[in-house]
């Protein structure tokens, strides 16, 4: 091994080991007189300081405070077939002085050529710690980040799954995330990737609320982990919940990932994505007990992350290794769609070809995050312990016209109780899917059922919505005040 001993105590002369990590170390200088005691180890100057934490800067990843090599760095290699001299720290040509108190200290030699050599060792010696610093094998977890050996096997396993996606409009680079194979059809050898619809997205506006643009005429490139690239065919996207199918040729060999329908708030899960050089982003995590902002998709849920952008795509999964939901880049929190409605799109998209939801017209949150005193207090005088909070009303919709204001609490749809964003979600799904099962028309209404707690007058109706079914984004229209 290429490791040796470093022990502070065997080398007085340099304080220790020096890394590339501790500015505050170096060498010292050989002393104008070599007679003289040493002096203590001096800084590095301002410059050189400067350079190296900037190239620190530069180095560093989401996932590790280590450098991680880029699929070319990680591919090429040196020629030469001679192994590394061993990695020993030079030993000072210091001799004991004794004081006049009896205390002993050290000091050059006084052969100057001795302590030039040394001087030169040293400078060689540094160089040789940087590189090895640089290896992959060197460094170790924080504290906060360690797991077993069996968790380690378990995500490399599930890693195989997850792939770097790039999208390219007029030959430019449009796009980067992450994707993960759900399917493997060995009779066409291919394979299914999950994605985030951003990956042909041209125009990404901040509000989710507001129409954005798509190329599905992009081309789509799937970064293999063996460092091939694979040109991948669009299957289907939606425009409202951002997912889209990709299917990638000659990939039977690949492995996928099964999605789990159920995930709870507060559940221990894991991020797996990919950097654009596919190096692995992984990270322990919670389900958050938050909803969306104003400007977020109803559907979202919310871990803390972070991810870069690419990471969007992503798979969240639970402990067991089933992928509970997909990832995107949002701010302040990370979000994910759940993959119970994932699961929901994907039979209505292979039954029918198409999507059809209801649109409500409405910015939603949820009831029990007001807190247990305030829910309890509208348990006991109003009969209401869960639902969901009317936060916005999109102008002229039948809501507003039947009378929902903000601050109503929707407690029921279609006849279902509902307590969360993600039930009401997968009920309205339910109700697209049985007009598709009758009509493949979109261009019709449907009744909608829905349960209100009417909080300014703290009376309960049972109210019909007329509203619309699309494929579509659901756009938000706030020209009025509700």
């Amino acid at each position: 091994m290429e490791a040796g001993s470093r022990e502070s105590e065997s080398n007085p002369t340099r304080g220790g080991a020096v890394s590339e990590d501790d500015p505050a170390k170096s060498p010292p200088r050989p002393p104008s007189d070599p007679g003289k005691p040493l002096a203590s180890p001096a800084r590095r100057s301002k410059e050189e300081t400067s350079e190296s934490d900037s190239g620190r800067r530069k180095r560093k990843r989401v996932t590790d405070s280590r450098v991680l090599p880029t699929r070319d760095s990680a591919s090429s290699g040196s020629d030469s077939s001679a192994y590394s001299s061993p990695l020993r720290e030079p030993k000072a040509p210091v001799v004991p002085l004794t004081d006049e108190d009896g205390s002993v200290s050290y000091v050059f030699t006084s052969d100057k050529a001795a302590v030039h050599k040394y001087y030169n060792d040293v400078e060689k010696y540094d160089a040789k710690m940087a590189r090895h610093e640089r290896l992959l094998t060197s460094g170790r977890c924080s504290i906060t980040e360690r797991y077993t050996l069996k968790d380690t096997e378990a995500v490399i396993t599930y890693a195989k799954s997850v792939l770097t996606l790039s999208s390219y409009q007029d030959g430019k680079v449009m796009n980067q995330c992450t994707g993960i194979v759900v399917e493997v059809d060995a009779v066409k050898n291919s394979a299914v990737i999950l994605t985030s619809a951003w990956i042909i997205c041209s125009k990404k506006p901040l509000d989710d609320w507001k129409n954005k643009e798509y190329d599905p005429e992009a081309k789509v490139n799937v970064h293999m982990l063996d460092g091939s690239v694979v040109e991948c065919r669009l299957m289907y996207f939606s425009k409202h919940y951002e997912i889209a199918y990709f299917e990638i040729p000659q990939a039977s060999q690949l492995q996928i990932l099964s999605l789990e329908s159920n995930v709870e708030f507060d559940q221990d899960v894991f991020l797996l994505a990919r950097d654009t050089d596919l190096n692995l982003i992984y990270k322990r995590d919670k389900v958050q007990l938050v909803d969306p902002c104003e400007h977020q998709h109803n559907h979202y849920q919310f871990v803390h992350g972070p991810i870069p952008e690419c990471g969007t795509g992503g798979a969240l999964l639970d402990l067991s290794g089933k992928v509970v939901g997909m990832l995107f880049y949002k701010l302040p929190l990370v979000a994910f769609i759940p993959s119970s409605l994932i699961l929901k799109c994907s039979i209505m998209w292979q039954r029918f070809g198409q999507l059809a939801r209801p649109q409500l017209g409405l910015k939603l949150g949820t009831l029990g995050f007001l807190g247990i005193p305030r829910v309890d207090f509208m348990s006991r005088n109003f009969n209401i312990s869960s639902g969901l909070i009317v936060g916005e009303i999109s102008a002229k919709c039948d809501a507003e016209k039947l009378g929902i204001r903000a601050g109503d609490v929707i407690f029921s749809c279609q006849k279902n109780r509902v307590s969360s964003i993600v039930q009401l979600e997968n009920v309205l799904l339910g109700v697209g899917e049985k007009h598709l099962e009758k009509s493949n028309d979109l261009s019709s209404e449907v009744d909608v059922e829905i349960g209100v707690f009417h909080v300014r007058k703290r009376t309960q109706s049972v109210v019909t919505l007329r509203v619309e079914l699309s494929d579509h984004l659901e756009v938000f229209h706030s020209d009025d005040a509700c």
